[in-house]
């Protein structure tokens, strides 16, 4: 019998104790010894053998097909997230995809735009950096109006960027035009206010610190007190220029040396100041005092092309001054005659291009007509109650008189803006809609240019201090009139 070592043994020994209970030794297992100092291993075995004991494993089964069961039912309830997503009415869809693509690098999603038998939009999305919008044409009829059927929205879309400062420009380039410039805030943002093409603000904005809310608190806090602080008290001077109304018409004309002269022929017009652009002949600034208004004007450039306007000459004498406004080089529009509304008159088309209306009420025109100064500036507009409802808006204008023929058209309206009468009507025939520009003194002229740019208008140029001491902005309205908004600050020798 050859002899096993230890290690052997042991194997076998452990066989023996974990195998079945009644297997058979082999003639050579039998013969051989027991070797006793297997003796401690052999009992450890022999207890290790009938574990775990069947109770534990009855309740360790049963445990487990429990937990099992749980897991099966809880994967058949299906899980839920709430989201936000914005939905946005717009005026021509299929423009605002293609301006949010341009603007803002939007990608329209795959499949998702349905168009009505009509040819609107009923439904669209896109993403813009992972975030989801979707968007449709308005529908008025069924309660989705648009920004521009509303005169604007209360809503502003915020938009996080890695540059605030290129996705502005990006923006601007695409259509948006600026509501705030970019700025460093004091919540840690860089951010600005863009106004995209369809009505909607959308507040670009790029992360350069995480504050705490107290640290923020604290900031603005201080950002209030500095404000406060170098705050330069007002000069006791009013918001509106020595000699101006509220509104003062602005001619944006060729040839405004020869329509000064014009005035002068035609009106009796006084030349109060004329500033020349450097090294040019051209007028960069020049006022004319007619009667008892101001008509402030310059000569046309790339910047501001020709914009000839509409204005109401009130005159004692309509037939005289018609008659040396042709001599000067007007031609006739309408002549002379007595209107069925209580006034006499005719409408020539000056030197300029600007068509004006001389004449003086008579009758039931003296009341219709009593607030109209020498100069009273007319708008022409397609929608003419959408424009009165603007100036409300925006200017705070109140109307005093509307004239409205039976099928709804409106041959004539008077809105009130502080001191000042704008006249308008619905254009038609020779008297098609043209844009004017105006001058609008009002007391914040901060304040007024938000007001209208919530009501519609695009921003020309935010409010900055001039250096001839008036602070001003620049707006268009819906309309296509420019309303340069000033407040008067400090007399500044002109």
């Amino acid at each position: 019998m050859a002899n096993q070592t230890q290690s052997e043994q042991l194997d076998k020994v452990i066989e023996r104790l974990l195998g079945p209970p009644d297997a058979p030794l082999s003639p050579s297992d039998a013969a051989r010894p027991f070797d006793v100092t297997f003796a401690p291993v052999t009992q450890i075995i022999r207890d290790l053998k009938n574990l775990p004991r069947p109770d534990f494993k009855a309740r360790l089964k049963s445990d487990l097909e429990r937990r099992a069961a749980m897991a099966t039912a809880t994967q058949t309830v299906p899980e839920f997230r709430a989201t936000v997503t914005p939905y946005l009415s717009v005026r021509d869809a299929a423009a605002a995809i293609e301006f949010y693509k341009t603007a803002f690098g939007a990608i329209e999603a795959a499949g998702t735009r349905f168009v009505q038998p009509d040819g609107r939009i009923g439904h669209a999305e896109i993403n813009i950096g992972g975030a989801r919008i979707m968007l449709a044409d308005e529908f008025p009829e069924i309660g989705f109006p648009s920004p521009n059927t509303l005169g604007g929205s209360p809503v502003l879309v915020h938009l996080n960027v890695p540059d605030v400062d290129s996705v502005g420009r990006q923006a601007v380039a695409a259509g948006a035009t600026v509501v705030r410039p970019v700025a460093d805030q004091f919540y840690g943002d860089r951010s600005g206010h863009f106004r995209d093409p369809f009505g909607y603000v959308w507040v670009i904005s790029t992360r350069k610190e995480t504050l705490g809310v107290e640290e923020m608190q604290e900031r603005f806090r201080a950002s209030t007190q500095r404000a406060e602080s170098t705050k330069a008290k007002p000069e006791a001077v009013n918001y509106l220029r020595e000699g101006f109304h509220t509104i003062t018409p602005y001619l944006i004309i060729s040839g405004a040396a020869q329509w000064i002269d014009f005035v002068k022929q035609a009106f009796g017009a006084e030349e109060r100041f004329r500033a020349k652009r450097p090294g040019a002949e051209f007028i960069m600034h020049a006022e004319v005092k007619i009667g008892d208004s101001m008509v402030e004007l310059a000569d046309a450039n790339p910047e501001y092309p020709a914009m000839p306007c509409t204005l109401l000459l009130r005159v004692d004498d309509p037939d005289a001054v018609f008659a040396r406004a042709l001599q000067a080089g007007a031609t006739v529009m309408q002549p002379i005659t007595d209107a069925p509304y209580g006034s006499r008159g005719g409408t020539v088309l000056d030197v300029a291009g600007n068509r004006l209306h001389i004449s003086t009420p008579v009758g039931p025109g003296l009341e219709i007509f009593k607030d109209f100064r020498s100069v009273t500036p007319h708008l022409y507009a397609q929608r003419p109650v959408d424009l009165i409802n603007f100036l409300k808006q925006a200017f705070g204008g109140k109307e005093v008189y509307r004239a409205e023929h039976p099928d709804g058209s409106i041959p004539h309206a008077q809105v009130r803006i502080g001191d000042s009468i704008v006249a308008l009507a619905g254009g038609h025939g020779a008297y098609t809609p043209i844009p004017s520009t105006l001058h609008l003194y009002v007391a914040d002229a901060d304040a007024t240019y938000e007001q209208a740019l919530r009501a519609g208008a695009t921003s020309i140029q935010p409010p900055a201090d001039q250096p001839y001491g008036e602070r001003s902005a620049g707006v268009t309205d819906p309309f296509g009139n420019r309303w340069f908004i000033a407040t008067h600050i400090r007399d500044v020798q002109m």
